[in-house]
C-alpha cells in the first residue's frame, strides 16, 4: 500500500492513479536535461563564436552536470526522506504549511506557462530567419 499523507484522500492513492512510468533511458534522460536547462538548441551558434569550438562543447558538457546533479541531490534526498507521491509539496507543506503549498504551486506554474509561452514565436522567428525571411 502507498504510503498517506494527511492532505492526499485516500481514493486518489488507488493503484489506478498511481502506477509509475517505466524508468527513463540514457538518450531521453539527456535529451530532457539539454532542453530543460538550455532551452533547446537556439543559442548555440553564438556561443561557438564566442568561445570557439572545444570550450564550447566542454561548457555544454559540463554545464547541464554542475547544474543538474545539485537539483538530482536534493530530489532523491526529499524522495527519501517524503515517501510520498507529491515528495516536494509534501516537504513544503510539512516545513512552512499549506499556503506556502499553494503559493509554491503557482509560482512553478507560471514559471513553465512563462516558459513554453516563448518557444512557439521563437520557433517561429528561427523558421522565418531560415528561410531567408
Amino acid at each position: 500500500s502507498a504510503p498517506h499523507h494527511p492532505s492526499v484522500p485516500p481514493e486518489v492513492l488507488h493503484p489506478h492513479y498511481t502506477h509509475t512510468a517505466p524508468p527513463l533511458t540514457l538518450w531521453p534522460l539527456a535529451v530532457l536535461v539539454f532542453y530543460n536547462v538550455s532551452g533547446g538548441p537556439f543559442g548555440i551558434e553564438p556561443s561557438i563564436r564566442a568561445a570557439g569550438n572545444f570550450y564550447s562543447i566542454l561548457g555544454f558538457l559540463l554545464f547541464p552536470l554542475v547544474w543538474t546533479l545539485p537539483d538530482a541531490a536534493i530530489m532523491a534526498e526529499m524522495g527519501a526522506a517524503f515517501r510520498d507521491h507529491s515528495a516536494g509539496a509534501a516537504w513544503v507543506e510539512e516545513c512552512f504549511g499549506e499556503a506556502w503549498v499553494a503559493v509554491c504551486g503557482y509560482l512553478i506554474w507560471v514559471s513553465v506557462a512563462t516558459d513554453n509561452a516563448f518557444k512557439p514565436p521563437c520557433s517561429w522567428s528561427t523558421s522565418r530567419a531560415s528561410r531567408g525571411g
